[in-house]
């Protein structure tokens, strides 16, 4: 009996030639429509997301949305190029805080601080801000409120160079001007949160403010977005915290990254995306296995979303 399968959602941070310093890794954009003529052939339709979520009954597993996170200018090339070329509408899921190249996100500049500064040395600097922690274990020794705090210290006695200056030298964060030409072109708006935090770790009100402040600003600077949410390294909040921020916020859906047989159903308030930019586990396999993958790890829970398919 043939299982059903459900849409599926591809994300990718960086499609280019040349990666920034802010974020060095991704994909070169000739494997990039390499895999866009490999889905092609094999049968699979792209759909602009805001489709797909009107109607999930009338797509299926050979249905996909692509989508990128962060807003790094160094894709507008091929998000251009997309959508006039081939007709694909991709979800950019912005960092309100970084629209316009106003400020980086406390991840980013974590990681031009390894670039800039030898790892002996700035351990030894992390552990005079966070005593014990190392550059691997600071996201998890301090809290979500302090975050911003420490990565400014740190960059404030590393960096030779503010943090401004580094913006408005490199920009690597799409303009204003770009965003406009993209929804012109038909790209899609949602948001990744406003500071890139931890959703898993934040309290409603912590979480309702990282919302709200980037939806404030798509309107003060009149670029439409829908209230499409992905949350920052696919961690959700707590149920009861995401149940309200829908309710509060009016969000049409949430994105994890944890895609597997079951998810992405009509009616799902948080759907699930598969990373195709990745290079611990090959992308194909990534993208064929993963659904399945939670057969190994849960499989009285795997197979109860099996029976539902059949």
């Amino acid at each position: 009996m043939k299982i059903a399968t459900s849409p599926k959602v591809l994300y990718y941070h960086i499609v280019a030639d040349s990666f920034p310093e802010i974020y060095p890794q991704g994909i070169s954009v000739s494997s990039f429509f390499t895999q866009l003529r490999a889905f092609q052939q094999k049968g699979y339709n792209f759909r602009p997301l805001s489709e797909v979520l009107a109607d999930p009954q009338q797509f299926d597993g050979k249905d996909l949305v692509i989508s990128f996170d962060d807003g790094f200018a160094v894709n507008y090339p091929v998000l251009m190029y997309l959508s006039k070329e081939y007709k694909i509408k991709p979800t950019l899921f912005l960092i309100g805080k970084c629209i316009d190249n106003r400020e980086m996100a406390w991840n980013h500049k974590l990681i031009l601080l390894k670039q800039y500064c030898s790892s002996e040395k700035l351990a030894l600097i992390i552990d005079n801000y966070v005593p014990g922690a190392t550059p691997a274990s600071l996201f998890s020794c301090v809290s979500m409120s302090d975050k911003d705090e420490i990565a400014n210290s740190l960059w404030n006695e590393i960096m030779p160079f503010s943090e401004k200056d580094y913006l408005n030298n490199h920009k690597p964060f799409l303009s204003i001007s770009q965003l406009e030409s993209l929804l012109d072109a038909g790209v899609e708006l949602g948001i990744h949160s406003w500071s890139h935090p931890d959703f898993s770790r934040l309290s409603y009100i912590e979480a309702y403010n990282e919302l709200e402040q980037c939806f404030s600003l798509m309107e003060e600077v009149n670029l439409p977005c829908h209230r499409y949410f992905a949350y920052p390294y696919g961690r959700p909040a707590a149920t009861a915290v995401e149940s309200k921020l829908i309710e509060k916020i009016k969000l049409s859906a949430t994105f994890g990254i944890s895609y597997k047989l079951g998810d992405n159903r009509s009616g799902d308030s948080r759907w699930q995306r598969t990373k195709m930019d990745g290079s611990k586990i090959m992308n194909w396999e990534q993208f064929y296995l993963s659904p399945y993958l939670r057969l190994l790890k849960h499989p009285v829970h795997a197979l109860k979303d099996v029976l539902e398919f059949l």
